[in-house]
């Protein structure tokens, strides 16, 4: 999964995206580089936009992996926009692995209620900004 994150400093959110092949190897390397950038801090909330997934090859290790290396709290407040049932199920399984609760973690399939969940109004556009990061871009 080709991927990107940008960190909004001033209003603590990260806006993370990938699209294409979702793999174990690319959620690993996103959760890294997040937890690597000594900009994000607790408090900080989420919006992941899936919507442009081509298809998911993650395995049940992979999201394990990831919500034990996760960088954010599982109380942070996370809005997940996923585009299908099978990416539905993935993020309830990393939902499960974090322990967080349903207050704390939204799973939607647009991305008006996911931004409208973090505290944004519904219309907040994508950030059009180069990202802060990329990962599995050749």
């Amino acid at each position: 999964m080709p991927g990107s994150y940008w960190i909004d400093v001033p209003r603590l959110i990260v806006f993370s995206r990938g699209w294409g092949v979702l793999t174990d190897e690319e959620i690993i390397s996103h959760a890294r580089t997040l937890r690597a950038d000594p900009r994000l801090a607790p408090g900080f909330r989420q919006v992941v936009n899936f919507l442009e997934l081509s298809e998911v090859r993650v395995t049940s290790e992979g999201v394990s992996t990831v919500a034990r290396h996760n960088p954010f709290p599982r109380d942070a407040r996370r809005g997940i926009v996923v585009p299908s049932d099978g990416t539905y199920g993935l993020t309830r399984m990393f939902q499960i692995y974090m322990e967080a609760e349903s207050e704390h973690m939204g799973i939607f399939r647009a991305l008006g209620p996911a931004l409208e969940w973090v505290g944004l109004d519904p219309g907040t556009p994508w950030p059009a900004q180069a990202p802060d990061a990329t990962f599995g871009v050749a």
